[in-house]
């Protein structure tokens, strides 16, 4: 057979490292793709396992035709992240179809290592940087199996030796991390190409869409205090605010024409950071009420919500400074009274006789505020995260029959009747409370953590929040196997007190996630500036930063060449032929070097004529590294036996040789 012929065991390897590769873009990858990857490579196993070369070049031509003509009518480009990285993973498995020696490997090999690239481009967790290193080594090792020149004899010493390569690689990495220029943004980071979404909050809000949220686990965003955090009980997170209701659906309506009303704020300013992760719409999760922030570009609305110009898709940090404590004595302007005081005609018709009822016995703002939250209060009313569907009028039916629902009910319904009687009102969407990481001092907000409240207008106070969910008593909290918080309590919350010790490991891993992210993916041209700063170098600037990287590399690039040149000392290489030059070297010492021409065996036989006292030692140790080395049997003592042996050997030096 050609020794550049392929077996089935090189053709697995590669296929195992390629899939391992792939496994990254499962979500973003065409199923199709993928589908066509693993038919290629199962088909070329299969005939390799049978003794038959790959299919005809006919065969393979019009399967890479079809293939390239499929991908550019879903995509209608070849260009940009997601096509690129489709095309990558077709023609590996193109190339698997066909490949008949150890250069077609060679090929997909580095195409392996171009998708797990790609993988890097479309994410930006530290897992998945974990995950295809992992998936890197093993292929490297894969390729030095094919490439040695020498059989490797098992896995383990392949991985190790690959991961001495990887390992001896990381230096040079971490210099160009460190001393690279860097654009002003940050670097690890591709535009969004539009296939991709995340979850959230969305800029409408109908009965029973938040309580889907509530069972998601996945992260919103995180805050980190300047100082002293403000008490659990104010830590409402402010996003869109709902203004236009059609009887059932609240919608955000955009009114940043609208001039917010001056605020007196009071108590102490909260100065935080927030790590927003990506979605696809462009507020900020603000502390109530955001006074600054210093986000480019960035605005706060007419209802204090701030904004910028583009969706968030990516993630960003934000510092920002609130005051959770507010009045105002301004008037509320005539369009904005209009606006929240609109309701639809002909809908909920029971809901506006209520208010009609209790604003006749009570015509102060607050007293009917007070009524309202009362009747939550006293009548049985029920807090639930599967609430009966709704129809029609479903703020009358939350009110009048069922009375069970979820934080997006009781907001719809306190807004209605606020309205209703002609008291301007709104709802707010956003996060209350979160989970406090005591190992990083942070605050993880999640989508278990999604809320809804009203702000109503009081004249002479000015906006006031109203959480009308927290009225419900906790005896009136309904509980099964999916179902178990409180009205104040939050999914995440109750299963960390049930399992502390997972919840601590969790908290950890997410503080090693969130240093992955301030020192690794957020490291730009500051960051490169404090650390020239951190050097002692005064000054300093682009050229100097050049200067650094130039020397980092000269010493970097000299450690790699003395590595290499003592990783290739055949002296070095391998423990045997360590321990048989320790051998000569003590012979030598005792005035019996070995001549460059002689084995081991005759160098003993020298060595018994000369020095009678130490033949038989030097013969058994000799014809065992003889055996070790070169017998095919199984020698009767192994390497560190023979090594150990070596050690213990003492020759006299001051014995007299033999003329």
């Amino acid at each position: 057979m050609n020794p550049k012929t392929v077996t089935y065991e090189q053709l697995l390897g590669i296929f195992g490292c390629l899939a391992l590769a792939l496994v990254a873009h499962l979500g973003a990858l065409p199923g199709w793709v993928l589908m066509t990857v693993a038919a290629a490579g199962g088909i070329r196993l299969l005939l390799a396992r049978r003794g038959r070369a790959a299919p005809s070049r006919g065969v393979r031509l019009a399967v890479a035709a079809l293939a390239i003509v499929l991908l550019f009518l879903q995509f209608r480009t070849f260009n940009g992240l997601s096509a690129g990285t489709a095309l990558l993973a077709l023609m590996a498995g193109l190339k698997l179809l066909e490949t008949d020696t150890q250069r077609d490997i060679y090929v997909i090999t580095l195409i392996i290592y171009f998708v797990s690239m790609a993988a890097l481009l479309e994410g930006n967790s530290f897992w998945l940087l974990a995950y295809l290193i992992g998936v890197c080594w093993l292929t490297t090792a894969t390729l030095l199996r094919l490439t040695g020149t020498q059989p490797i004899a098992n896995w383990r010493h392949s991985l190790r030796y690959s991961g001495r390569i990887l390992s001896q690689a990381l230096p040079l990495a971490l210099v160009f991390w460190l001393f690279f220029p860097r654009f002003a943004g940050p670097l690890w980071h591709m535009p969004d190409d539009g296939h991709s979404a995340a979850s959230g909050l969305s800029d409408s809000m109908s009965p029973g869409d938040i309580d889907q949220l509530a069972l998601s686990d996945e992260v919103a965003f995180r805050v980190r205090f300047a100082s002293a955090a403000p008490p659990p009980q104010e830590l409402y997170w402010r996003g869109p605010v709902m203004h236009d209701f059609d009887g059932r659906t609240w919608r955000h309506g955009y009114p940043t024409s609208l001039a917010a009303p001056p605020l007196r704020t009071e108590g102490p300013a909260y100065r935080y950071t927030v790590s927003l992760e990506p979605h696809q719409h462009n507020w900020i999760f603000t502390l109530d009420w955001p006074s600054h922030s210093d986000l480019p570009g960035g605005m706060l609305t007419g209802d204090y919500t701030l904004v910028q110009r583009d969706p968030v898709s990516r993630a960003m940090d934000v510092d920002a400074t609130s005051y959770t404590r507010t009045q105002s004595s301004a008037p509320l302007s005539e369009p904005s009274r209009k606006r929240d005081t609109r309701l639809p005609a002909n809908r909920n018709p029971r809901s506006l006789q209520l208010a009609h009822t209790l604003r006749a016995s009570h015509p102060d703002d607050m007293d009917y505020l007070r009524a309202v939250l009362a009747m939550f209060t006293q009548q049985p009313f029920y807090y639930t995260l599967t609430p009966p569907k709704l129809a029609g009028n479903p703020v009358d039916e939350f009110i009048f029959d069922t009375q069970r629902g979820f934080c997006g009910h009781y907001a719809s319904a306190f807004a209605t009747l606020m309205r209703a009687a002609g008291i301007p009102a709104h709802v707010v969407t956003g996060y209350q409370g979160g989970t406090f990481n005591r190992f990083a001092d942070y605050w993880i907000m999640r989508q278990s953590d999604a809320h809804a409240w009203d702000e109503v207008w009081i004249g002479g106070r000015g906006w006031i929040r109203i959480d009308p969910t927290s009225a419900i008593a906790p005896e009136r909290v309904e509980r099964d196997l999916s179902d178990s918080v409180s009205a104040d309590e939050p999914l995440t919350s109750r299963w960390q007190r049930r399992t502390p010790w997972l919840s601590d490991a969790r908290l950890r891993l997410d503080a090693l996630g969130q240093i992955w992210r301030e020192r690794i993916l957020f490291f730009d041209q500051d960051s490169q500036q404090k650390l020239l700063e951190w050097l002692n170098i005064p000054e300093p600037d682009g050229q100097k930063l050049v200067m650094v990287l130039a020397a980092a590399l000269a010493l970097v690039l000299c450690w790699l060449t003395w590595a290499v040149r003592r990783e290739i000392d055949p002296s070095r290489k391998e423990p045997l032929i360590r321990a048989y030059s320790r051998l000569c070297a003590k012979l030598a010492a005792a005035g019996m070097p070995r001549q460059p021409h002689e084995g081991a065996e005759d160098y003993a036989a020298r060595i018994a004529q000369r020095r009678p006292d130490l033949g038989p030692a030097v013969t058994a140790l000799c014809r065992h590294y003889s055996s070790l080395r070169y017998a095919a049997a199984a020698a009767r003592i192994g390497v560190g036996q023979f090594d150990a042996a070596v050690r213990s050997f003492r020759p006299r030096i001051n014995s007299k040789p033999k003329a």
